[in-house]
């Protein structure tokens, strides 16, 4: 049988060149896996970091790309509740060969949703691991996550209780307010571009504080000025995580709170029940074994609902020859707000 190939983006070699190539393997659907036609794929800052890093990468040329949206192509044994031709969204895993940046992926079948009739591939591109990322930071159970709601119970609510999300206009950053206005959390504060203010408010920031004019270190006392009387913050979600956002979120929460921070800025603390953690925010984290397919089975709904919307999306052209700019803007702090899309099958 004559082996089926595409195109794809490879990083050549460890902190080497990304090059689009012909001729790369389509490879075949095993046990519990589907093969997915790649329409719309998302950059996410971890992608250049990676091919900055070599982190998260064994064997060279490979694949990058977290973010994915396209149709199921073939299935896997034992896969049940998808055929061929469903639209999907997925997020990737690096370390298992599971790849955006290319024009066909195998991805696991128990992570992925099915796309509701209205919800186009660039959009849903945009959700897959930011939303993972704020939903196991705030909803699965700790050491995982806050533990704020780890059985997805709609009825669980935090009516009155403030939160705070540094780094709101970012992907993750935009999920996470999502996540806590279903949650009834209020005031829900934000440090973001004042530019972003009128759309974080859209998705359930109640006060956006410009990070154009606070500085970092100011933020404790701005915050502080928001929160109603009598209250404390415990639950602070840290969506930049660089070693001084992760102080200053540490000096904010209350002595019962929490910092969420999705990388490894200082360590992990635990002082007298004041805890900051780092979480792995990819459903496929061993961590999340239980909770990623619980939380992937629920997403189609709130996006049906609205609950869920996608990240403003930015489509880049050029298939995937456009991903080396786009990389290369987020890698230099030029993209804001926006989720940069590229669609495979252009190349």
């Amino acid at each position: 049988m004559t082996m089926r190939t595409q195109k794809a983006l490879l990083l050549l070699e460890k902190q080497g060149p990304l090059a689009v190539v012909d001729g790369h393997p389509i490879p075949n659907p095993g046990p519990g896996e589907i093969l997915v036609k790649v329409q719309a794929a998302a950059l996410n800052p971890v992608d250049w970091k990676i091919a900055k890093t070599g982190d998260f990468v064994q064997n060279y040329p490979a694949v990058l790309g977290w973010d994915l949206s396209g149709d199921v192509e073939d299935i896997g044994e034992g896969v049940v509740g998808l055929e061929k031709g469903d639209r999907v969204m997925a997020s990737a895993f690096i370390p298992k060969g599971y790849a955006a940046f290319q024009q066909y992926t195998l991805v696991a079948a128990n992570l992925v949703t099915k796309l509701p009739s209205d919800l186009d591939y660039a959009d849903a591109a945009t959700i897959p691991l930011g939303y993972s990322t704020a939903a196991v930071g705030l909803l699965a159970a700790f050491p995982g996550g806050a533990g704020l709601n780890p059985t997805l119970d709609p009825a669980i609510k935090f009516s009155g209780q403030p939160a705070f999300v540094l780094g709101g206009s970012s992907s993750v950053g935009q999920f996470a307010i999502q996540i806590l206005r279903t949650l009834a959390f209020s005031p829900i504060i934000t440090y973001a571009s004042a530019r972003h203010a009128n759309y974080l408010k859209s998705l359930g920031a109640t006060h956006v504080i410009d990070r154009g004019t606070i500085i970092i270190e100011d933020i404790p006392a701005a915050v502080q000025n928001l929160l109603p009387p009598g209250t404390q913050l415990q639950v602070v979600y840290d969506a930049i995580s660089e070693p001084d956002t992760q102080e200053v979120c540490w000096a904010l929460v209350s002595e019962d709170g929490i910092v969420v921070a999705i990388q490894r800025g200082v360590a992990d603390r635990d002082v007298g029940g004041k805890r900051l953690i780092h979480i792995a925010g990819s459903p496929y984290a061993p961590i999340n074994k239980d909770f990623g397919p619980r939380l992937w089975r629920m997403l189609t709904g709130q996006v049906e609902e609205g609950t869920i919307v996608p990240n403003r999306v930015e489509k880049l052209p050029g298939g995937l020859a456009g991903i080396v700019d786009g990389l290369k803007r987020m890698e230099n702090n030029a993209v804001s707000g926006v989720k940069l899309v590229v669609f495979p099958q252009e190349t």
